[in-house]
């Protein structure tokens, strides 16, 4: 089955574009089962399905401090289920957010697909991927499935080599906006933070072939990091600068990657686009996942996007001048997609 992947910086519209792809008939809308594996998502070489499945159902150390009810209570779908047969402080990732946006009874979900997950041999992690989204997207009646997590533009070099048949679709949103939301927002907080104080040791959470949750050592170092005390990370905002360079780094290379594919395989969606001419870009999202648009489809999705004034204009003129010219080198970047 084919499938296809939305990159983005997080807090680039990524939620909405999700809600969006939910409403077509034919796609499976997969939401942050990339993010909420953590360390553990793109684990490098054969695996097996027990270790597959204990990176989409054993609680992790990431997921239980930024992904939990006090943390995230917009997007922490779990925390809105009745009745939950797990702690939602321990939650499964896979339950934090990406079940209960495919039914209202996630937990019957997680069971069943654990069941057919198991059954899987050795093999690479993109394999036991694509025959677990194959499994759900047969089970919910769709024909393709599309991943979204939040910040899985510095993945797109390994998201490429890994799914050499899938489509790409970036997500962009204006620079200054998205690192403000960024360093508002309790999970991008910490990673601006522990991307600096990694870079200090000389730990890369960025780079392009060994980033967060492909290489080996990231768990070790998730586990050995869950025994210091974190929660400063997630609560105290980062300076205005630093959220903005993060933003950059991560557009460069993810922009960088994405123009190293093939036309037919990438898709550049802009959220203000998104949000000024809602029927035209959905038309286009849709043809280019799927080749159907339906009529339908369109009418029914064009009312999610909502325009909303920039945060980052609000800003006092020296503030927004210090947070624009940390953003520089990701806008420039963006220019090549023009």
């Amino acid at each position: 089955m084919d499938g296809a992947f939305i990159l983005g910086s997080a807090r680039c519209g990524s939620t909405l574009v999700s809600d969006i792809m939910n409403l077509h008939p034919d796609l499976l809308s997969l939401s942050e089962i990339l993010s909420t594996a953590a360390s553990r998502a793109l684990l490098p070489g054969r695996i097996s399905a027990a270790r597959f499945w204990r990176g989409l159902a054993e609680p992790n150390p990431t997921g239980m401090l930024i992904g939990n009810p006090a943390q995230a209570p917009k997007e922490f779908l779990y925390g809105r289920v009745a009745n939950p047969r797990h702690d939602t402080w321990r939650c499964p990732p896979i339950l934090a957010v990406a079940l209960p946006h495919l039914t209202d009874t996630p937990d019957d979900l997680f069971d069943w697909l654990g069941t057919k997950v198991l059954r899987q041999p050795v093999q690479p992690v993109a394999a036991h991927y694509g025959d677990a989204f194959a499994t759900l997207a047969h089970r919910m009646g769709r024909k393709a499935w599309v991943e979204r997590s939040g910040g899985s533009v510095v993945a797109t070099r390994t998201l490429a080599r890994l799914f050499p048949r899938a489509r790409f679709v970036l997500l962009t949103r204006d620079g200054p906006d998205t690192a403000l939301s960024m360093r508002d927002y309790p999970a991008t907080r910490y990673s601006i933070h522990m991307e600096r104080r990694l870079r200090r040791i000389g730990v890369d959470l960025l780079h392009p072939d060994r980033h967060y949750g492909r290489a080996r050592f990231w768990p070790w170092l998730e586990r050995a990091a869950s025994l210091l005390p974190q929660q400063s990370l997630v609560d105290r905002p980062p300076d205005l600068a630093l959220a903005g360079a993060f933003w950059s780094r991560m557009m460069r290379q993810g922009v960088a990657e994405f123009l190293r594919l093939p036309e037919e395989r990438r898709m550049h969606l802009s959220y203000e686009a998104l949000v000024q001419e809602p029927e035209v870009q959905i038309a286009r999202l849709g043809r280019f996942l799927t080749g159907a648009a339906p009529q339908d489809w369109i009418a029914q999705a064009s009312r999610l996007p909502q325009a909303r004034p920039s945060r980052a204009a609000s800003l006092p003129k020296a503030e927004r001048q210090r947070l624009e010219a940390a953003c520089a080198p990701g806008t420039r970047a963006l220019a090549a997609l023009a």
